[in-house]
């Protein structure tokens, strides 16, 4: 069978094209996809099917695909849905490998859409075709002149892809002015999906960068392989849609997808190495940038501004983004002061309105970007300008001097922030050489720089998860404790709980259960005073809420009476439970309280949790995810990521807790929900976190049906 890349090259590159249920209206508003592939300049050689026959733009139309005198590489199918399915099995008999379905009403429709799209999947298992659809747009790919489509696209080529579960994205999500590259548009996804197209993008040179638009996925772990093997080589920019539940309501009945949890999807992308977008506005502009800029050196930046209020601005958005204020050689200094009036400081943002104002704004501008261009110490720039008048009319229409600064520094982003009523005019003419992009605002324009920056400095070379050396990990003691457990019921908690936490090598704290007022007063003697008292039970999960933790115990009689509470409180809050006895433990308070666990995501597997615990999870909901298993550099950003890390780091002259060891557990825990598929979830806490490591103060564990 063909690899991956040749497959899907057949849906963009084809020698030869089958039209099946191709129209005979033509012209305007026809929205003839035959029509769009002939205007386009397509040079492969086109068959039209339509059991009318006939002639259809000067193109002979054949009855079915069996009377086509070729095997084609690709068919394209815009019939009716009811025929789909039997065209498909046709294709598939006459040895097409690529078959694309414009028609909708599938997995996106209804039950008997939901059946018809099962019948597709079926009729092409083992054959070697491939479909992509239904409900897709169809391809384009500017490089071959070839758009199956029924939307006019541009015929000049540009280094971008595309792939999209709308074609509305790949119409005019991107700012396709600059040029269109490849893009498909993978509708439901039936066969063809994520993975298959970013497979083909690693290996088509053409293509610099990569843009998404995603409603949901099928199979996370497999996109993540191959996002994190392109954004390697280039990056790739994600719009997921479908954040909100409305959204994910949307989604689901618009592409048939499953829409899934953002933030898991949110820690999918940082892992694998894609850039998250929030709006199309956001993915336009940073399309551009990593198309127009090779890199970027470092993170200082220059800023050259008209205006010393719009220089502030994008200080503090470059400030957001991590990115910092370049700081000017003594040349530089003394080349600004030496056209800059007394009274005014130099210094960067270059303010050179004053300086324009008496002297000239253009051969001001010049200097003052030639400067700071060269200047040893500055790894971009950016420049602020107006546009009052088109720039052929405009007084200070510098965009020749911008263009020539940055034709001759090209290792240095030279980018543009343009304000006023022609901006766009303005953007038009500075973007043409393909040298400069400019932004909309003082965000973007950071945005762009500051993603750029992370992009080939964290994103590109960051490492592969490390696999980490886990002494002491009993993976049989585990599978001897989950097979016992599993007979009693689906939930584990207590000590069976925790003697799992136990052998994964994460430390517990010392328990003992009793099922009586003396096992429980003798457990104590063994224990040592002070004591915390806990509801032995598989049936209560939350445990506080049916009264049944005591702690600060001190006595041997405070044990008895505490026992007799649980006892009496269970059976009036918790009737139907199953009542073991008490579990006791010792008094453990010497560090912060957090919360680690895992759980199993439809689309990604399992998927680890970690933020703040104790009573104040569910409360401040401040946690950070990753798709297992994760090694001890990502648990550490993992912690980074919540609001509470400052407890961890030593807040207020506290002793900072042992993010080693902390790391470490998540870590563990991660590979105890990699190796085990019968665990459903589980979550440690509270897991006290304080100088001298950590300890799990109390576990639950859910397990698969």
């Amino acid at each position: 069978m063909d690899d991956l890349y040749i497959q899907v090259k057949r849906f963009v590159e084809p020698e030869s094209v089958a039209m099946i249920g191709v129209s005979s209206r033509t012209g305007p508003g026809s929205f003839n996809g035959m029509e769009n592939l002939i205007a386009c300049g397509y040079r492969g050689r086109i068959y039209a099917v339509n059991p009318r026959g006939g002639e259809i733009l000067g193109v002979k139309v054949y009855p079915t695909v069996t009377d086509i005198p070729e095997v084609v590489d690709l068919a394209v199918i815009s019939t009716p849905r009811g025929a789909v399915p039997g065209i498909v099995r046709e294709c598939v008999a006459r040895g097409i490998r690529a078959v694309a379905i414009i028609t909708q009403g599938f997995a996106d429709a209804d039950q008997e859409g939901k059946k018809m799209q099962a019948g597709i999947i079926e009729a092409i298992r083992g054959t070697g075709t491939r479909v992509v659809g239904p409900n897709t747009l169809g391809m384009v790919n500017s490089f071959a002149d070839f758009n199956t489509s029924f939307v006019t696209f541009t015929n000049r080529p540009a280094a971008n892809g595309v792939i999209c579960q709308s074609g509305i994205f790949m119409a005019g999500a991107l700012d396709f002015t600059a040029g269109a590259g490849i893009g498909i548009d993978i509708g439901n996804t039936a066969d063809i999906d994520f993975a298959d197209v970013l497979t083909y993008f690693e290996r088509e040179s053409r293509v610099r960068v990569v843009n998404l638009h995603m409603e949901g996925l099928k199979e996370g772990r497999r996109f993540m392989e191959a996002a994190r093997r392109v954004a390697r080589v280039k990056p790739v920019l994600c719009l997921k849609t479908g954040r909100s539940e409305e959204g994910a309501r949307a989604a689901s009945s618009h592409s048939g997808s499953l829409a899934g949890e953002d933030a898991v999807y949110g820690a999918a992308f940082r892992q694998a190495g894609v850039i998250r977008v929030n709006n199309v506005g956001e993915m336009n502009e940073l399309n551009k940038t990593f198309m127009t800029y090779s890199s970027m050196p470092g993170k200082r930046v220059a800023i050259v501004t008209i205006s010393g209020g719009a220089g502030i601005a994008l200080v503090d958005a470059l400030s957001r983004q991590g990115l910092e204020l370049a700081e000017f050689s003594r040349e530089t200094l003394d080349a600004l002061a030496g056209v800059y009036p007394q009274w005014m400081e130099v210094g960067n943002p270059a303010d050179i309105w004053p300086a324009g104002m008496s002297k000239g704004y253009l051969p001001i501008i010049r200097l003052a970007l030639e400067k700071v261009m060269e200047d040893p110490g500055v790894d971009a720039v950016a420049c602020i300008t107006p546009s009052y008048l088109e720039p052929d009319r405009d007084p200070l229409d510098v965009t020749g001097a911008l263009k020539e600064a940055a034709r001759k520094y090209p290792d240095k982003p030279l980018a543009a922030w343009i304000f006023g009523p022609h901006r766009r005019a303005w953007a038009q003419r500075l973007e043409e050489e393909g040298t400069i992009v400019t932004y909309s605002s003082p965000e973007r324009a950071a945005l762009g720089l500051g993603t750029l920056y992370s992009y080939h400095h964290i994103f590109k070379d960051a490492p592969s998860p490390a696999g980490i050396d886990l002494p002491g990990f009993d993976a049989s003691g585990i599978e001897k404790l989950l097979l016992t457990a599993g007979e009693r019921g689906k939930e584990i908690l207590g000590m069976q709980a925790l003697d799992i936490v136990s052998c994964c090598g994460i430390p517990t704290v010392r328990s003992i259960a009793a099922s009586s007022r003396e096992e429980a007063q003798r457990a104590a003697r063994e224990l040592g005073f002070p004591l915390v008292m806990k509801l032995d039970s598989p049936d209560v999960s939350h445990k506080s809420e049916a009264g049944g933790v005591i702690v600060g115990l001190k006595t041997a009689g405070e044990v008895a009476e505490a026992f007799d509470l649980i006892m009496q409180s269970a059976a009036e809050k918790a009737p139907e439970a199953r009542v073991e006895g008490v579990l006791l433990q010792e008094c453990r308070s010497e560090g912060a309280e957090v919360i680690i666990g895992a759980r199993r995501d439809q689309q990604f597997g399992p998927v680890m949790v970690y933020g703040l615990g104790g009573i104040h999870t569910e409360l401040f909901r401040d946690v950070s995810f990753r798709v297992a298993p994760v090694d001890t550099g990502e648990a550490r950003a993992m912690m980074a990521e919540t609001r509470s890390f400052g407890i961890l780091q030593g807040a207020r002259g506290q002793e900072p807790a042992d993010l080693n060891a902390l790391a470490e557990a998540v870590a563990r825990l991660s590979s105890l929900v990699s190796s085990f598929p019968q665990i459903a979830e589980i979550d440690i806490n509270p897991l006290l976190a304080g100088p001298g490591g950590v300890v799990a103060l109390d576990c639950r564990i859910s397990l698969a049906r």
